[in-house]
């Protein structure tokens, strides 16, 4: 068997963290979203693996080359326009040959033991796995039989729960037919929805049914996350960090590592080579420290923490959940959420959220966590306003960077390559590759010696 996975798309409504990547190499505790799929299709046994790519695909290959260090043999198939994700499956059918094939959205984040239902409930017949979704309302509902066959759909439908797809798929080889004979959009829409374009695996399977050849649906047990919106790595962040807990039963530390006496560890924790962790330093675990990454004096790391290579942390500051390689959180600086290799958070700022590759925040720079009406979180993205459940903070793109004393308010997104002058408080999204500047008015009066005439 072979397996396909699909990472092509754009991710248009992942912004601003599409621009400069495709939407599955976003970093989950600090490893692409990607590499967590790979991992576990190879655990699984199948080492023959096929990417499809398109956007910013130059990421993907230089990350994974041949696939050797990931004990897999991996090929790229090129989808130049990315008409759905039928159409991304039937691009790779050279690859696929006579073989049945797994195909594997690139944006979820899984646990292994779905793989392994999968692909035990595929016993000579197309199998696609299932949930229960609570947002039924974002994803595509399916209809079985009696008997667990997939028999139709409807995408995102108005109904809040139900059984979606969860977007692995294991087919027999005939069912590249039925894959190749889709529609350009979807039909199983509610009436008064614009249908959207593409040929879509939701269409096959239902052809699938009407041609006497149904794919069965096999219930996944485990968590199963579709990476959509751009709030969301950090929910997968923490999904994976748990996964990550139930391994490191017991503290791990390098031999190379040094963690001073005076340092307060309460929990299992992973301090990797050439770390220090110095005095009054107060991690809870578990927790991981990157290689050569200094936590320095009376600095607090928060629980299910994950920090990479080459950071700075400190002193003083106050840390909690996923910081990529090569940042710097220095003296009084708060951090909590998800930032990308390279960022600098200096002095004295309060910084919640996720953030991109190459941040850099001037002193003082704030950011808010709660709306003034103490409601939830919302986004606006492309024109459209969502509910961000479980996020606070603000979504900040690669490369962006804003001046001395501004303040972020809650929900907006700061584009690619902005600039948020100093002073500036920011109530709405900032364009990419713009710089948002405070005009200021100034009266200039007499001030001599008579002012302190008394």
């Amino acid at each position: 068997m072979k397996a396909i996975i699909l990472a092509a798309g754009k991710g248009d409504r992942f912004y601003p963290f599409s621009h400069y990547r495709p939407k599955p190499m976003f970093p989950i505790c600090n490893r692409p979203l990607l590499e967590w799929v790979l991992e576990r299709i190879v655990a699984a046994g199948i080492t023959d693996v096929g990417i499809v790519v398109g956007h910013r695909d130059g990421r993907i290959r230089s990350h994974f080359s041949d696939g050797r260090r990931f004990e897999c043999e991996i090929a790229y198939i090129e989808q130049p326009e990315q008409l759905g994700t039928a159409h991304a499956v039937c691009a790779a059918a050279g690859f696929i040959g006579s073989n049945d094939f797994l195909v594997v959205y690139g944006d979820l984040f899984f646990e292994p033991t779905v793989l392994t239902q999968l692909l035990d409930g595929f016993r000579g017949r197309s199998v696609a796995a299932v949930h229960h979704s609570e947002q039924l309302n974002r994803r595509i509902r399916i209809e079985t039989d009696t008997v667990g066959n997939v028999v139709d759909y409807t995408w995102k439908p108005r109904s809040s729960t139900g059984t979606a797809l969860s977007g692995l798929f294991v087919f027999r080889n005939d069912a590249l037919q039925d894959l190749g004979n889709t529609p350009d959009f979807a039909t199983g829409v509610q009436n008064g929805v614009t249908p959207p374009e593409g040929h879509e695996i939701a269409e096959a399977l239902a052809l699938m049914n009407r041609e006497g050849r149904p794919a069965a649906a096999v219930r996944a047990d485990g968590v199963c996350f579709d990476m959509d919106m751009p709030w969301e790595p950090l929910a997968v962040c923490r999904l994976a960090a748990e996964e990550m807990a139930r391994r490191l039963e017991d503290s791990s530390i390098a031999g190379t590592a040094r963690v001073d006496p005076d340092a307060h560890i309460d929990g299992p924790v992973f301090v990797d080579e050439g770390a220090a962790i110095s005095r009054g330093a107060r991690i809870s675990g578990p927790a991981w420290i990157g290689r050569n990454t200094h936590v320095f004096e009376g600095s607090q790391i928060a629980s299910h923490t994950v920090i990479g290579d080459d950071c700075r942390i400190g002193p003083f500051a106050k840390v909690s959940g996923f910081v990529d390689r090569n940042n710097h959180i220095t003296f009084l600086g708060e951090f909590s959420g998800v930032i990308l290799a390279g960022g600098r958070i200096t002095h004295q700022m309060q910084i919640a959220g996720i953030y991109g590759e190459g941040a850099e925040f001037g002193a003082g720079t704030q950011v808010g966590t709660l709306r003034f009406d103490d409601g939830p979180t919302q986004v606006e993205v492309k024109g459209v306003r969502h509910p961000a459940p479980g996020f606070s903070g603000a979504l900040f793109g690669d490369y962006a960077r804003t001046g001395v004393g501004t303040i972020l308010m809650p929900g907006r997104i700061v584009g690619p390559g902005a600039m948020v002058g100093p002073g500036v408080v920011l109530m709405k999204n900032a364009p990419p590759h713009k710089a948002v500047i405070l005009k200021q008015q100034h009266q200039v009066i007499d001030w001599g010696p008579e002012k302190y005439d008394h």
